[in-house]
């Protein structure tokens, strides 16, 4: 047995104890679903790799379809991959969404940085597409590290906006990560996490030749695999307003999560509506940390602070792959559809998209005991 894939089957045994001793299950209530065939324009380098999926259903359609995916490639870790095109599905009603064709490419690779997070938005007969620049020709122009950039869709045509809707000078501790965007009757809000990153002090007090033997031989990772450590720490939920998609939003405040384990630090997101106990409420789709995650939910009731349900909806364990990462979901009529990915049992490079559904009344009743 290798390195590696001893060090992944340990951690996978002690992670288990970790759960038992923080009280989380080990297993999801939902299945792993079906595997979607996503047709990749540029297979012969991303080799059919999804990333950061996004969804959305348009109950009236948008140009002829219903249903609408935005993602970004990212095979074996290559951020100059990550660049993020539009797709559509044509699943009937009852239907489980599995087939999408390719739509339009929404933004090249920069000269330097990369894109990534992307999401979307329907409003006022429009498709809004939006994704993050990191450290871009763009980025730089404004003087920040990270921007938030959008655009409009129409006739396979991407009308591009020159202000960024929200900009991150920071690296380190970072307000603008995976934001999803929602129209309110009275604005429009921005949801993203707050993540902080710093680098640890004790490294920096550290002989040059041990600083460089803990990063070249992966022990950080190791570290944080076994749930010693942290790479980045979650602040919360970041709150953003704005009044147009080309003007920039105004950071309002960051939210702590409620009901949150000690075991997770949440990382990447998606917000939708649902109905709960007869109210509409924002929930959050949440990868419960960078590696080893669960796939969880929480829900608001005043549209800011985010509370967990108790059990997982996902786990690696349950659905027999490794590498979860950000999810996205909705509820259409009365099913909740989960889209997630997760790293290919045959190729670790490979990240594959699968969807899985439930009865959204059933979901939350189960999450509820």
């Amino acid at each position: 047995m290798d390195k590696i894939k001893f060090f992944t089957v340990f951690a996978k045994k002690y992670r288990r104890f970790l759960y038992l001793i923080h009280g989380i299950p080990s297993t999801g209530i939902m299945s792993s679903g079906s595997p979607c065939h996503v047709e990749d324009p540029t297979i012969e380098t991303t080799h059919g790799d999804v990333v950061h999926p996004c969804v959305r259903f348009i109950e009236d359609g948008f140009e002829g379809h219903q249903w609408w995916l935005v993602y970004t490639p990212l095979y074996a870790g290559d951020d100059s991959l990550e660049n993020p095109r539009l797709f559509y599905s044509d699943a009937k009603v009852g239907q489980i969404p599995t087939e999408w064709k390719f739509y339009c490419m929404i933004k090249d690779c920069p000269r330097y940085g990369y894109n990534s997070d992307p999401t979307m938005l329907f409003k006022d007969e429009k498709l809004y597409v939006f994704w993050r620049e990191c450290d871009t020709p763009t980025t730089k122009k404004q003087g920040c590290s990270h921007a938030t950039m959008g655009c409009s869709v129409k006739n396979h045509t991407v009308t591009y906006f020159t202000t960024p809707l929200m900009t991150e000078g920071n690296p380190s501790d970072d307000k603008e990560v995976c934001p999803t965007f929602i129209s309110t009757i009275e604005t429009l809000k921005a949801y993203a996490m707050h993540l902080h990153t710093p680098v640890p002090k004790i490294i920096n007090f550290l002989p040059s030749k041990v600083g460089s033997f803990i990063y070249r031989h992966h022990l950080l990772a190791i570290a944080e695999g076994l749930g010693l450590y942290d790479s980045a720490k979650s602040r919360g939920v970041a709150v953003w307003e704005g009044l147009s998609f080309e003007k920039s939003f105004h950071y309002k405040k960051t939210a702590k999560f409620k009901n949150v384990s000690s075991l997770y630090q949440p990382w990447h997101m998606d917000i939708f509506i649902g109905m709960m106990n007869g109210k509409e409420m924002l929930f959050a789709i949440i990868q419960s940390s960078i590696k080893f995650a669960d796939i969880c939910l929480a829900w608001s009731e005043d549209g800011e602070n985010f509370r967990f349900f108790n059990k997982p909806l996902i786990t690696s364990r349950n659905i027999k792959m490794d590498g979860l990462y950000k999810p996205t979901a909705l509820v259409v009529g009365d099913i909740f559809f989960l889209f997630y990915t997760a790293r290919d049992n045959n190729d670790h490079h490979l990240n594959k998209l699968f969807v899985t559904s439930m009865k959204w009344s059933s979901l939350l009743q189960q999450l509820s005991k």
